[in-house]
């Protein structure tokens, strides 16, 4: 049966997905439309180009040429910061409002040049001057990296995967595959839906960068004017962030029919929607008496922030997740963190474990089989679900004047 899916976010727990579509595809599934944010957005990316839960398992164990995992470098240290950088920075003007009556204006200046450049060349400090000037404690410049290679590694069809430089549109006509990811624009205080349809000329790969930076903790991407506009809109010079600032679990896209959301995703297909979900409240097992809920040390920033995001996010995500419960794969990740890369290989394997036997679960529920239903009780009668309210009001947060309208 083909399904559209829906990936949550959820940063290192996100290794969920890879158990979760190894059961899903050895039941003969598979999919029509793909959507996701954040880690979501790596997992649907991965499967519109072809990746199979065999090649997805290998990525998961992949070893840089220190021995450990590659995705402990996706917490890399800020970037060298050029001399034109810390010159317009926020730190330097901060530093220009300090005036030292008993230096001379030009010894006062050099003092602060030099104080930015210590602070630029520290390995410690350099990560709050990327905090400040950049958005973002860490660099995910190797997750560009590691994305851009999977994106060019392997067999696809007959040919060499070669997708890498291709934009949502380029991609959508290479495969036919209709991807989605969610990203959330900070200047607009908007969503951001990117596909071929709202955003065809950005590159495959930045739009996955944009959908998992998580904010404070990886820099802020700073849309290009290259990449073209957001549904004829303007948005050059935009911090975009994660897109779970505004919608983490996004499956309100696939089920709603309302025009607003149809102008985004196209017409709504008949295709049965399941949405894999990261439920950190489900215990990871391994073995039949042992648990493993030990939270590792983890940034106490993220975990507050993710709190927070969780918070402003969950209430509108659950109601859609609560009404049509019977099209969510609950997935395990009790003990997980958010940005735990450096997991070990026996927690990666049990959490991998924990995905394919939870949907082994759902798949074997006579429910997770049902289509939803919304019949109007009189021909021509309109029917509004919580799916369609809480789609309009995520996507008509932000609208700027000017902007075609969504409705």
């Amino acid at each position: 049966m083909k399904y559209d899916l829906v990936f949550e976010g959820g940063g290192a727990k996100g290794m969920v997905f890879a158990g979760a579509c190894e059961e899903f595809f050895s039941r003969g599934h598979t999919f029509c439309r793909l959507l996701g944010t954040s880690a979501g957005a790596i997992t649907a990316t991965l499967l519109a180009v072809g990746y199979t839960p065999a090649e997805m398992l290998e990525a998961l164990v992949e070893k840089g040429t220190d021995g450990k995992s590659v995705f402990e470098g996706f917490m890399g240290p800020p970037a060298p910061f050029s001399d034109e950088e810390l010159r317009t920075s926020a730190t330097q003007r901060l530093l220009d409002g300090v005036d030292f009556t008993f230096l001379p204006d030009f010894a006062e200046k050099k003092l602060h040049e030099l104080l930015v450049n210590a602070l630029a060349t520290s390995e410690t400090f350099r990560h709050v001057l990327g905090l400040v000037e950049r958005g973002g404690w860490f660099a995910a410049d190797r997750f560009v990296s590691w994305l851009s290679t999977k994106l060019d590694s392997g067999t696809w069809k007959d040919g060499e995967r070669k997708f890498s430089g291709m934009t949502l549109e380029q991609l959508f006509a290479a495969t036919g595959v209709e991807l989605s990811v969610v990203a959330s624009d900070t200047m607009d205080e908007s969503i951001l839906v990117l596909n071929h349809r709202t955003s065809p000329d950005c590159p495959i790969v930045w739009a996955v960068r944009m959908s998992m930076s998580i904010p404070l903790v990886w820099d802020e991407v700073i849309w290009q004017t290259s990449w073209g506009q957001y549904r004829g809109r303007d948005v050059a010079g935009h911090a975009i962030v994660d897109g779970g600032l505004l919608s983490n679990f996004p499956i309100e896209l696939f089920i709603s029919d309302a025009p607003q959301v149809t102008k985004l995703m196209g017409p709504k297909k008949d295709t049965p929607v399941l949405g894999l979900l990261i439920d950190e409240k489900l215990p990871v097992t391994k073995g039949l008496f042992v648990r493993i809920n030990i939270k590792p040390g983890e940034l106490k920033t993220v975990q507050r922030l993710r709190r927070l995001v969780d918070t402003a996010t969950g209430a509108h995500d659950k109601m859609v997740s609560e009404e049509h419960s019977h099209l969510v794969a609950r997935l395990p990740a009790q003990g997980y963190g958010t940005t735990e890369f450096d997991m070990s290989d026996e927690r990666r394997a049990a959490l991998v474990k924990a995905g394919r036997e939870a949907m082994a679960f759902y798949l074997d529920t006579p429910a997770g089989l049902v289509l939803p239903s919304k019949a109007p009780s009189r021909p021509g009668e309109q029917v509004e679900t919580t799916a369609d309210r809480v789609a309009t009001n995520v996507l008509e947060q932000g609208q700027t004047e000017g902007e075609e309208p969504l409705r």
